[in-house]
C-alpha cells in the first residue's frame, strides 16, 4: 500500500505587523507545483509463497491429501503479455515417480474497449522432473494384468477465458496425452480399482482432453472475499473418468501482504477415483476426488 504524506511548515519571525497590513499587504505564498504522477512501470512481477493443507487440482488431490508448499512468480508487461512459473510438491502415489510439479505458462490478457469485460489466452506446460509411468508400482511380476510402459507425465495445454470484473469463464484443451494416460497404464481393469470398467479405451489417446470452468470472487466486507468455482473435465477416448468439480472458499487479507483462506472442494465423485491404489506401492488406498476441506496461508509480494 503506497501512501504519500505532505508536510507543511510555518516559520515565525520576532516582530509583528498590524493586522490590516498582514491581511492586505503581505504577499501571497507561491503555490506549490503539482506533483506529477509516476509513470506506470513497463513490467511488474507479482509473486507469492503459500502453504496449503491439501493441493487440490480440478477436484483431485495431487498430494495424497497431504500438505504442500507452493511458490509462484509472474512477469506482466503493460501491453498485456505475461509469463509465469508455479511449483509445488506432489505425491508419487498419484503421479508415478513425481515429487515436484513445475508449471510454465505464457499468454496475453486485455480488456474490450476499456470496459469491465476482459479476455485471456495462453498456454501452460505441466512438467514433472524425473517422473515417468515406468516408475509405477504396477509392473511385472507384481501386476502382470497391465504393465505400465515408459511414458511421460508432462502435459501441454492451451486455454482461453473471458471475464466480467471478477467473474470468468475459461476452457482448455491438452495438446498431449492427459498426464500420460493411455490404455497401457490407465485402461479398464488396470488403473481404477473403484470402477474396473472405467479407463482409457483400447487404442485410445487422451490427447485433446478438455475442460470448462467458471470462477468468481466477491468482497463481502473490506479484506474479506468469497470465491467459487465449478467446472468439468472430459477425458478423451475414455469412459467413467470424466469429472465435475466445484470449490467454495473465503479469504481474509491483511495489509502486510499475508492472507489466510478456508475452502471446500467437491466433485460428483466418480467411482473410478474411489479406493485408488497407490502408484508407488500398489497397496495404499485413497479417495482421490473425495469431498474435502483445506486451508491456506499465503504471502504476496
Amino acid at each position: 500500500m503506497r501512501k504519500s504524506l505532505l508536510l507543511t511548515g510555518l516559520l515565525g519571525f520576532g516582530f509583528s505587523l498590524p493586522a490590516a497590513v498582514m491581511a492586505e499587504d503581505a504577499p501571497a505564498a507561491p503555490a506549490a507545483p503539482a506533483a506529477e504522477a509516476a509513470p506506470a512501470p513497463d513490467w511488474t512481477f507479482p509473486s507469492s509463497v503459500s502453504l496449503v493443507s491439501d493441493y487440490i487440482f480440478r477436484g483431485q488431490t495431487q498430494t495424497w491429501h497431504k500438505p504442500a508448499a507452493q511458490i509462484s512468480i509472474e512477469a506482466d508487461h503493460k501491453s498485456g503479455l505475461y509469463a509465469g512459473f508455479f511449483a509445488s510438491n506432489v505425491s508419487d502415489q498419484w503421479l508415478p515417480g513425481a515429487n515436484l510439479e513445475t508449471d510454465w505458462y505464457a499468454g496475453f490478457r486485455g480488456a474490450f474497449a476499456s470496459t469491465d469485460f476482459g479476455y485471456d489466452v495462453g498456454a501452460i506446460y505441466y512438467y514433472y522432473p524425473g517422473a515417468d509411468w515406468d516408475d509405477s508400482g504396477f509392473n511385472p511380476p507384481a501386476y502382470p494384468a497391465g504393465t505400465t510402459k515408459s511414458n511421460s507425465l508432462n502435459t501441454a495445454e492451451v486455454y482461453a477465458a473471458v471475464s466480467y470484473k471478477t467473474f470468468s469463464l475459461k476452457g482448455g484443451r491438452t495438446l498431449t496425452e492427459y498426464w500420460g494416460w493411455n490404455n497401457n497404464n490407465s485402461g479398464p481393469g488396470v488403473g481404477f480399482a473403484g470402477d474396473p470398467s472405467a479407463g482409457v479405451k483400447p487404442g485410445g489417446n487422451t490427447n485433446g482432453s478438455y475442460y470448462f470452468e467458471t470462477n468468481g470472487s466477491y468482497e463481502i466486507f473490506p479484506t474479506w472475499t468469497i470465491s467459487g468455482q465449478i467446472g468439468r473435465q472430459w477425458i478423451s477416448d475414455a469412459s467413467g473418468l470424466d469429472i465435475t468439480y466445484h470449490k467454495l472458499g473465503i479469504t481474509k487479507a491483511f495489509s502486510t501482504g499475508w492472507s489466510v483462506g478456508a475452502f471446500y472442494s467437491g466433485t460428483n465423485t466418480p467411482d473410478a477415483y474411489d479406493n485408488f491404489l497407490s502408484l508407488r506401492n500398489t497397496t495404499s488406498k485413497d479417495d482421490i476426488a473425495k469431498n474435502t476441506g483445506f486451508v491456506s496461508v499465503t504471502k504476496a509480494f
